[in-house]
């Protein structure tokens, strides 16, 4: 069985001991200070060019899909005519897909796959530029001290690898910086965004709430028959019929206005029936109720 070590997330330092200088071996401390920065900056300058694959993945796949899916909430409303498929003409299907789209692109914004890709390749170019002129500069250093340098040489050839590697960890520190900023403002984004759509939530929860409740509010009819005089007896008889059967079934007498309250919404069927003219008559209409209404019907005696 083979075991792998894993590589770590961070960039490592290197540990205490790593950089020494021994006065009486002057070349060989020089070229022992240009490994150590060289193995330092390529250490960082390996690290973000392995790491920025991985966001380079992510961030190329939720585009694409999102192109995808964006693209299909236009061309899946045509494909229904054209398939024979009803099914597809349903306009909830292009909401859907832009709905999937803008989540993809919204979680690579919140998980910083495309930006972060930007800046790993932002810093491994700085860093690799760097270097590049690092090392010319110290080619031109050495060649100019010669096998024996002078202690102002070494100074000299000292303070540009300095110079080199505080360059190169300012590098990394600005792309930390940037991506703390970054993430406290994705954070601060996403924290407004969930508060505001739980906002929204709870207002739609309660306007539904009170739209159920203003729906099961009970309404009223109010009756009118004009010509209730015209019956040979003193009385009218008023039947409404609703879904779950005879609501009221009973006589209009000395008033040509009938009212019933507390009628539960919905639709219902009002007849009137009466004698005129030693013939029975009746004649009926269609009602609906609306919550908190008193609905106006109006029925004549047939002449």
């Amino acid at each position: 069985m083979k075991f792998f070590a894993m590589k770590s997330n961070n960039i490592e330092a290197s540990g205490p001991g790593s950089l020494t200088w021994d006065p009486a071996k002057v070349a060989d401390s020089l070229k022992h200070v240009l490994t150590y920065v060289e193995q330092e900056a390529q250490k960082s300058l390996s690290w973000y060019f392995r790491n920025k694959r991985g966001k380079s993945f992510l961030s190329q796949w939720i585009r694409f899909l999102a192109v995808v899916l964006t693209s299909a909430a236009a061309i899946v409303p045509l494909l229904g005519p054209l398939l024979h498929f009803p099914a597809l003409n349903n306009p909830l299907w292009a909401s859907v897909l832009v709905g999937l789209a803008a989540a993809l692109l919204a979680l690579d914004r919140a998980f910083g796959f495309s930006s972060g890709w930007a800046r790993y390749v932002m810093a491994a170019t700085n860093i690799r530029k760097s270097l590049e002129e690092f090392k010319m500069d110290w080619e031109m250093l050495a060649a100019q001290a010669g096998p024996n340098p002078s202690p102002v040489q070494v100074q000299a050839l000292l303070q540009r690898a300095r110079d080199f590697r505080i360059a190169v960890e300012g590098l990394v520190l600005q792309e930390t910086k940037d991506w703390v900023s970054e993430f406290q403002n994705n954070m601060a984004q996403l924290e407004k965004d969930v508060a505001a759509q739980l906002a929204e939530l709870k207002a739609q929860t309660e306007k539904a709430g009170q739209a159920r409740e203003l729906a099961n509010q009970p309404g009223a009819i109010q009756l009118t028959v004009p010509n209730a005089d015209k019956s040979d007896t003193a009385a009218i008889q008023i039947h409404l019929q609703g879904a779950t059967g005879v609501v009221a079934d009973e006589p209009l007498a000395g008033s040509k206005t009938w009212v019933r309250l507390n009628l539960t919404p919905g639709h219902y069927e009002l007849t009137v029936s009466a004698t005129v003219g030693g013939k029975p008559v009746s004649d009926k209409t269609a009602v609906t109720v609306s919550p908190s209404v008193i609905t106006q019907a109006q029925v004549a005696l047939p002449a």
